[in-house]
């Protein structure tokens, strides 16, 4: 809810009057092919495509550019994920969220189970306080593991949130959402009607990094690697 205050002078006698004004909603256009979505945004994207290979659990339930997973199938170091992301899911048993591999993908891809119903939450955010933490768009590629019904929730500064269902057949895909306004906080990603809870690769979205940023957390993954003897 945003909250417009009247502007006038209030006397000590006088209650000042604050008027609640409905939040407006953002318009969402969606696309299913990712030429066409890069043409819509129009700005350089950062494209997440979780390695090339497989690294399960990410026992910690939260998966970013400072995870450090050194007992993974595959270890995970930091650096290794993309700044300006935070996928996480509720911690559980076993390979509950995990980088995997094949399912028709290339290379590593994301995908969670047990339960079959878990979701992923996606928040954006920068460590560097001169760049904005919102975007206005993001989109991602779907396997032939997914559902053949998915949701997508999209949360919003300032905006009422917005849920999309989509039911289609189990095969590759494009899916992409463009705002027209830079306020997406947050997206939740679960499959309906399938083992996985939610599963995707190359995760795009309009924000790339500071370069002092990327090559800050290059440095660390490398500096991990060599005292690991890797």
């Amino acid at each position: 809810m945003i909250r417009e205050y009247v502007p006038h002078a209030c006397a000590a006698a006088v209650v000042c009057a604050i008027t609640a004004v409905p939040a407006k909603a953002d318009l969402i256009t969606v696309y299913f092919d990712r030429p066409s979505f890069e043409a819509a945004v129009g700005v350089p994207l950062t494209i997440e495509d979780f390695t090339d290979t497989h690294h399960f659990p990410i026992s910690s339930g939260v998966l970013n550019s400072e995870t450090y997973e050194p007992d993974a199938s595959n270890p995970l170091y930091p650096g290794d994920i993309q700044p300006g992301v935070t996928y996480s899911t509720p911690i559980g048993e076993g390979n509950f969220f995990n980088i995997d591999a094949g399912g028709g993908y290339v290379g590593g891809f994301l995908d969670g189970f047990n339960p079959s119903d878990r979701d992923v939450t996606i928040d954006f955010h920068w460590t560097d306080p001169h760049l904005l933490r919102n975007v206005y768009a993001f989109g991602f590629d779907l396997g032939s593991l997914g559902a053949t019904d998915f949701d997508v929730l999209i949360k919003f500064d300032g905006a009422p949130d917005q849920s999309f269902n989509f039911a289609y057949p189990a095969q590759m895909g494009f899916f992409g959402f463009v705002s027209d306004a830079k306020d997406i906080a947050s997206v939740i990603v679960s499959n309906n009607n399938s083992f996985f809870g939610f599963d995707f690769d190359n995760f795009t979205y309009d924000a790339v990094p500071a370069p002092g940023v990327l090559a800050l957390l290059g440095l660390a993954g490398l500096a991990r690697r060599r005292r690991r003897g890797t």
